[in-house]
């Protein structure tokens, strides 16, 4: 049969017999300190193993009763599988057995065995009795069907059968959540001699081996483990429901506390605001009032804090809502960790609830019906769905997955991608980001585009960069590089270098612009490769000068105009005929002269000088003392191949 793990924490009343019964169960004292032996009271938590001879092991955590240590309670009770539950056969249910109660239903325990102690003190008709009172005050709880024992360690009455129901219950609890991130809550902190530092808690999830990287929080530090023990015998690895003990290196005593954890890196939370739904005790004689200062219990942390209600300003006895913790000190939390609230002054009990988010950024404001819908969503939510929540706030890493969920990162790529199969995710270049967000970024960039062609109405191609910019901040520079091409892959629009355009966006000129465009193309065809001035060509068309400037860029597309320096254009079909004629040149006289272009062009030499000279910028061409080389873009290579090519654009259509 396989090994069973469980951690069970006793509750009941100071003086009920929690640590005698342990004592006797276990054969270990828990009161290790002096104090406690002195004064014949448990002031701090302690832990007793209890092994059967199946292999199953049995963490016994014994908890202090008296009213004045129930901030040690919590810690202790934190982490359990279930509780023996301790009453006083002769005194019954007292105050810190109604607190304890209530602790362990706000922590989520729902399974318990009671014990009823001193029974050699009294006759069976008053353990009856006993028993039945019991059994009428634990029946509105989730322990109604808890089976209950009559014991005494003076005569070991009932020990035998309480360890039976200790077994029993414990094969009955369901196991513990393996497979996930490694947690320990540090309930106890410790020096040995010769050793250093050691640590202990209980492992509320995953599993861990020597040798793997651990961070304590708060802080983030990453420590090494040099040591580690379960149930007091050395190991090589925990998992979870074990109590496990971890030797620290390097780590000084001071510089550990209760309150903190070890986790495997980046899967758990630190923070000093909290969204939570919180419940009031239907016993607390009044209300939890709006920003009213309490003391919060989480795992073994106990911090104080206040409360910011948002649906109401008070809370009354037995009502719940949704709030925000506002920490004096960062808390370390995932989502769906219960915790206990304790009235600032006097300390009690008053309620508790469950993490919604860990890390909600920022103050929520009050009484809004958007916030307080969102925050209902995340209260049933599935691992999946707090996926695609996470999502919904920006681009998700799954670092951020691991954290909240207390994912492996293998588990968290798994939730990842089965949202994507969804279709509610996309894996961009840097995260992975909701289907909704990147189809919003396109709609964006769609729009942008749109209103750069109506606004440049000539302009068949428009620069990217402004319409990159429009889907918003938050993008890498991979991303928007991704979404680009993605929105190319849809059809949205085409890419050309810097330059893009709405997919199949034609220029349509109407008749009036047509016909300035002719008067443009005459002009050009007559200045042919001398070229003629910008201001004189556009001159030409009075009060029309603005629309004839953004049609002559408009001719540049189309190849039928090339700008040969800034200002002076000449004609695209005259310009690469005298290409062809310079190339039929070098080809019949190799290096060739500026006389001999001005002579095989019939133009002045001014003009044939100009024109080597744009053509020695594009590449074409290379000056070699007097004379010059062909350079055309046949035997121009890489970037001078492209801009030769550029140099003379065909005419389209």
């Amino acid at each position: 049969m396989a090994e069973r793990f469980a951690v069970i924490g006793t509750a009941g009343h100071i003086d009920h017999g929690k640590t005698a019964l342990v004592t006797a169960l276990t054969g270990k004292n828990t009161d290790r300190l002096k104090e406690e032996r002195e004064r014949g009271i448990s002031i701090d938590i302690d832990f007793a193993p209890l092994n059967f001879p199946d292999g199953t092991r049995l963490g016994l955590v014994d908890v202090p009763g008296h009213e004045r240590f129930v901030h040690n309670m919590v810690a202790g009770a934190a982490g359990i599988d279930a509780a023996l539950l301790v009453v006083d056969v002769q005194e019954g249910m007292m105050p810190q057995t109604w607190e304890h109660l209530d602790i362990l239903q706000l922590l989520g325990v729902q399974h318990a065995v009671v014990a009823l102690t001193k029974a050699d003190l009294v006759d069976p008709a008053w353990v009856e009795l006993a028993a039945e009172v019991v059994r009428e005050s634990l029946a509105s709880t989730p322990f109604a069907a808890a089976p209950l024992v009559a014991t005494s360690v003076r005569s070991g009455q009932g020990l035998a059968e309480l360890k039976q129901a200790l077994w029993q219950l414990v094969q009955s609890l369901p196991p513990r959540q393996v497979t996930g991130a490694f947690r320990l809550p540090v309930d106890k902190v410790f020096s040995v001699p010769g050793h250093g530092t050691v640590v202990s808690g209980t492992v509320w999830r995953g599993q861990w081996a020597l040798g793997d990287t651990l961070e304590l929080l708060p802080g983030r530090r990453v420590v090494r483990v040099r040591g580690l023990q379960v149930h007091g015998q050395p190991v090589s690895e925990v998992r979870a429901g074990q109590r496990a003990a971890l030797n620290l290196a390097g780590v000084e005593r001071t510089e550990v506390r209760r309150g903190q954890a070890l986790a495997a890196a980046g899967t758990l939370f630190e923070s000093k605001l909290v969204d939570v739904r919180l419940n009031v005790l239907a016993g607390y004689e009044r209300g939890l009032r709006h920003r009213e200062r309490v003391h919060v219990h989480l795992a073994t942390a106990a911090v104080t804090g206040r409360v910011l209600l948002l649906e109401a300003d008070e809370l009354a006895a037995g009502d719940s809502g949704f709030a925000q913790l506002l920490l004096e000190r960062p808390l370390v939390c995932e989502p769906g960790d219960p915790f206990v609230l304790r009235s600032y002054s006097p300390v009690r009990t008053l309620g508790g609830g469950r993490v919604l988010d860990a890390v909600p950024g920022r103050l929520h404001r009050r009484k809004r019906a958007q916030v307080l819908a969102q925050l209902a969503a995340r209260t049933q939510a599935s691992p999946l769905a707090r996926v695609v929540a996470l999502a919904a706030r920006g681009p998700v890493h799954t670092a951020a997955v691991c954290a909240e969920l207390g994912a492996t990162p293998a588990q968290a790529e798994a939730w990842l991608a089965a949202v994507a199969a969804q279709g509610e995710l996309l894996r961009l270049p840097s995260a992975w980001y909701s289907t909704a967000a990147v189809t919003a970024a396109l709609q964006k960039m769609q729009a942008a585009l749109l209103a750069a062609h109506r606004r440049q109405r000539f302009a068949g191609w428009v620069a990217r960069g402004p319409v990159a910019a429009a889907a918003g901040g938050g993008w890498s520079g991979r991303d928007v590089e991704w979404l680009l091409q993605e929105g190319m892959r849809r059809q949205y629009w085409e890419l050309r270098g810097a330059e893009m355009r709405a997919y199949g966006h034609q220029v349509e000129l109407n008749d009036e612009e047509q016909r300035l465009a002719n008067g443009l193309r005459s002009a050009l065809r007559a200045a042919g490769v001398a070229g003629i001035g910008e201001r004189e060509l556009v001159s030409r068309f009075p009060q029309r000068d603005r629309v004839a400037a953004q049609l002559l860029r408009w001719l540049q597309e189309q190849g039928e105009a090339v700008e040969g320096q800034p200002g002076w254009w000449m004609d695209g079909a005259a310009l690469r005929a005298a290409v062809e004629q310079i190339r039929s040149l070098y080809e019949r006289h190799g290096l060739f002269s500026a006389g001999q272009v001005r002579d095989e062009l019939q133009v002045s030499r001014r003009v044939a000088v100009a024109l080597l000279e744009y053509l020695d910028r594009c590449g074409l061409t290379r000056r070699e003392g007097d004379v010059r080389r062909w350079m055309g873009p046949d035997t121009a290579q890489g970037a001078a191949g492209d801009k030769a090519r550029e140099a003379v654009p065909r005419q389209k259509g």
